[in-house]
């Protein structure tokens, strides 16, 4: 979680100069040359021409509150490659949540590699909800690392290796609550390694906000909790598990400034993972309208859709929906761990250059429960 939530603050920061790896608002010539190497070459790329830009990045988080992370980041583009960029980002938050993070990705050799480093360390203030009318206030401190190499196998297909390390504490923020609930003791104080697997499928005509085309993402990754005894000098493995995300996303454009964009998402588990690495609607999925702890499930599904129009060169607009559920198993998943939700967004454009947008999106689900996102970038 503190990873997730720092790496919101970071990629902002990353590509606050002039885009986002998950949007743009509009198809821009540069970036239709950039899947044709030989046209890439004559455009305005280069690591001397890249973009700089300091800023205030606002964002609500149903989880964490509003609140303002301060980013700085460069971002630039090789001959024949995708965005690379370089960044640090501050956030705080509304409920005294902070942190501060940073990292690169680079793409080169005409798209053949990408090589990203993010490092992170926050403290996070939240409810866990036990039952469907107890929160429990949580305090959660931790740092952060991971490395991730990719290499392209040809124009739209791609693999990759990832490793991550998070060291987290977990506490109860509140004088009068003494010990945490049995649920959440075996997360209390962990150091955790995880390494992944990726495969990537990518038919997209743009990085960042496409009109057409279909993006297939597929993850394998095992976690372990490494502890330490006999005063740190030694450590042993606990328990371990294993941790599979499949997506599917498929991009129409509309008319002459629309966009149809859908996505299919599943998540899977086998053994005991922290609660903040399990599967949910809200949290693994991404689904707007539920909260990112609400319905944890070993296994989860979910499926959203929205139409993106503009309204002028500055301002744009989302209409959406989707739904999902989560269960034990793959077979027992039902809406008892998820349900529908729709809402509407509004988009303000920061770069014109790559067509960065604010997003503001409001969700209400069928509990009638009502959910406020502003985050950098479109959801999908």
């Amino acid at each position: 979680m503190i990873k997730k939530v720092l790496r919101a603050g970071v990629v902002s920061a990353l590509l606050l100069s002039s885009g986002s790896s998950a949007a743009l608002a509009q198809v821009s010539l540069l970036e239709r040359e950039l899947a044709n190497p030989q046209a890439a070459a004559k455009a305005d790329l280069g690591f001397r021409r890249g973009s700089v830009i300091v800023a205030p990045i606002p964002f609500s988080n149903p989880m964490i509150g509003s609140g303002l992370t301060l980013g700085a980041g460069y971002l630039f583009t090789l001959p024949g490659s995708k965005p690379s960029g370089a960044g640090l980002a501050k956030l705080k938050s509304s409920n005294g949540s902070e942190g501060l993070g940073g990292g690169f990705s680079l793409s080169f050799a005409d798209g053949g590699w990408s090589v990203s480093l993010f490092a992170a360390e926050a403290t996070l203030f939240y409810d866990f909800p036990l039952g469907s009318s107890v929160n429990i206030p949580i305090k959660q401190t931790g740092e952060a690392y991971a490395l991730r190499v990719d290499r392209g196998i040809s124009e739209s297909l791609s693999a990759g290796v990832s490793f991550t390390y998070l060291d987290s504490t977990i506490g109860i923020n509140s004088p009068g609550l003494g010990v945490l609930p049995p649920i959440l003791r075996p997360d209390a104080d962990l150091s955790l390694g995880k390494v992944g697997l990726d495969v990537t499928f990518d038919t997209r005509d743009d990085t960042f906000y496409p009109t057409e085309g279909t993006l297939v993402a597929a993850s394998l990754s095992y976690g372990v909790e490494v502890d330490s005894i006999f005063g740190g000098n030694f450590k042993v493995l606990d328990r371990s598990y294993t941790k599979g995300l499949l997506s599917a996303a498929h991009y129409r454009e509309v008319g002459e400034s629309g966009v149809l964009a859908a996505k299919a998402s599943l998540c899977g588990l086998a053994y005991s993972a922290p609660f903040f690495d399990a599967c949910g609607v809200g949290l693994a999925n991404g689904l707007r309208g539920f909260g990112a702890l609400d319905d944890l499930e070993p296994w989860s599904a979910a499926v959203q859709a929205e139409y993106r129009g503009r309204l002028s060169n500055r301002f744009g607009y989302v209409v959406f929906a989707g739904f999902g559920g989560g269960g034990e198993s793959l077979g027992s998943m039902s809406f008892d761990s998820g349900g529908f939700a729709a809402g509407v967004g509004l988009r303000v454009r920061v770069s014109r250059k790559f067509g960065l947008d604010y997003a503001i999106d409001y969700a209400r689900n069928d509990d009638q429960e009502d959910f406020l996102y502003v985050t950098l970038g479109q959801r999908f």
